[in-house]
């Protein structure tokens, strides 16, 4: 009895460490690896779960969750049309996805996103990437260490730094936005766009890859070897370095400042075309001077440009400026020595004591000449001087120098109380000399005649008219100082009570002054 006893021990202990065996193997099945393969019943459910289509292993640890898995080794998942493969991932309810080692997102063929990390979340379709990330499309590359990716949308988006490479263009940012689908990005705060050409930088900017094309939105400027180009609204084709720029547009180069309201840039063929409220400013020490006007053609060769629609060429002498407008300026620098400017057409002249008009003009600004053609006039103070042509030589402060050629005529104003009395010399060539900003000589070469009124004191006596070869004259304050005559001169003074004034003209005698410009804006009259 005593044996059966202990044999019973004996069978009950043994079936007890059996039962206990078996638990024990049981629950490791749960908590030991076992390698993955993935069946009908692992696909999700909806298009909004996340799909396991590879995995070396798969580990269940109740410390994650009930529906917490751990994936591990060649891990592949996808969820609408995206692939995510990556070292080893945590997966969550088959809706957020946490992955380690070899990121990697494939959308399509074209969309390739890498990284150390990821958190992707399928209720939302947001990808967050960490470390090293790159997003690459066809030829263009992105660089981060954070993104988020919209897959559902196809945004990349980053916010603290990020490089962008396209080609020969290197963008560079804080804030970007690439969306795949219409190939834009927009960039904010630091951008800088650096070609091997030249680099643009500002606050905001948007880029098209399609046709490689910057979009200005704010304060903006691009640098170059060639000029130095700032807008507040624009875009320029990085590819065909085509541009436009508007609000506060300015182009600047070594000696020269182009502004308007827009300005079309081409700078393969180093053009430019600018529209309202153009200038042109040559800040040269020895040309210092403005060109406005409506429109503008700006040609970096040479220097050359063409201004019309109220067109004005400004000049700074010394304390004063000299103003010319004409329907069409032209302005030249083909070198540092030579500056031109031409006129066409309606041309008037304002300083506040010079005024002129003609149909044309040539001005050799390293020189100081200027060249009036078809019917020029020139008036000073209380004078007027007229001619086939006139030539003028202004110097650092004032006009210094004339010269009338055929049929030239000076008029002096007498009296300003009487319109008809005036002082005329005339002949076939005439040299003037100013001082202080008034005639004070005058060389009348070839068939001289002069008619002028003889002043004893402060009263007028007569009336002198001479006929010679050649003359002198020389000013004073009050008109004709004195005169000297050459190559037998024929003279007549008449008494002042038998002259009548309007008889006492030469024959090219014409008196301008309604056409005389009196201020600045009158220039722009026609």
């Amino acid at each position: 009895m005593k044996r059966k006893h202990i044999l019973f021990f004996k069978q009950q202990n043994h079936s007890r460490w059996l039962t206990v065996l078996i638990l024990l193997l049981f629950v490791s099945s749960f908590s030991q690896t076992k390698p993955f393969k993935p069946t009908k019943a692992a696909e999700p459910q909806s298009g909004k779960l996340i799909n396991i289509r590879h995995a070396k292993r798969l580990v269940y640890d109740s410390s994650l969750g009930i529906d917490a898995r751990r994936l591990i080794g060649d891990v592949e998942c996808e969820h609408e049309g995206a692939v995510m493969r990556c070292d080893s991932a945590y997966l969550y309810s088959d809706k957020k996805l946490e992955a380690f080692g070899h990121i990697s997102i494939v959308k399509g063929d074209s969309i390739f996103v890498y990284g150390d990390s990821l958190r992707y979340d399928a209720t939302t379709k947001l990808a967050h990437l960490k470390g090293h990330v790159r997003c690459i499309e066809k030829d263009m590359t992105l660089t981060t260490n954070t993104l988020i990716y919209d897959i559902g949308n196809s945004i990349a988006s980053y916010y603290d730094g990020g490089t962008i490479v396209n080609k020969e263009n290197t963008l560079k940012s804080k804030n970007g936005h690439y969306y795949s689908s219409n190939k834009e990005m927009a960039f904010h705060y630091d951008v800088t766009l650096i070609n091997p050409d030249y680099k643009m930088s500002g606050d905001t900017l948007r880029y098209d890859t399609d046709n490689k094309t910057a979009y200005f939105l704010g304060p903006s400027i691009i640098t170059s070897k060639e000029n130095y180009i700032y807008c507040e609204n624009g875009w320029y084709d990085t590819e065909n370095e085509i541009s436009r720029f508007s609000k506060n547009a300015l182009i600047v180069n070594d000696n020269q400042r182009l502004t308007g309201d827009s300005v079309y840039y081409n700078r393969k063929r180093g053009y430019a075309r600018v529209t309202k409220n153009v200038q042109i400013i040559d800040t040269s020490a020895a040309n210092q001077s403005i060109i406005t006007g409506n429109y503008a053609e700006h040609y970096e060769k040479g220097n050359r440009a063409i201004v019309t629609g109220n067109a004005i060429f400004g000049k700074v002498i010394e304390k004063d400026t000299l103003f010319m407008s004409a329907d069409t300026l032209s302005y030249a620098q083909p070198d540092s020595m030579h500056t031109f400017v031409r006129a066409f057409r309606h041309v008037k002249i304002f300083k506040k004591d010079l005024q002129g008009m003609c149909d044309s003009l040539t001005y050799l600004m390293h020189d100081s000449l200027m060249t009036m053609y078809n019917s020029p006039i020139l008036w000073t103070n209380n004078g007027q001087v007229t001619a086939k042509l006139i030539k003028v030589t202004a110097g650092q402060t004032s006009i210094k120098y004339f010269e009338l050629l055929n049929n030239a005529i000076v008029i002096q104003k007498v009296d300003s109380l009487d319109e008809n009395k005036f002082n005329q010399i005339e002949g076939r060539r005439i040299e003037g000399f100013f001082a202080k900003d008034s005639i004070r000589k005058l060389n009348v070469i070839g068939n001289a005649q002069i008619i002028y009124y003889v002043k004893q004191k402060a009263t007028y006596k007569g009336v002198n008219k001479t006929i010679c070869s050649d003359l002198t004259v020389w000013f004073g304050g009050d008109g004709v100082d004195r005169a000297t005559f050459r190559n037998k001169p024929e003279s007549t003074v008449f008494p002042l009570a038998d002259v009548k004034d309007e008889e006492m003209r030469l024959k090219h005698f014409v008196w301008f002054e309604k056409k005389r410009p009196k201020k600045k804006s009158d220039i722009l009259l026609r």
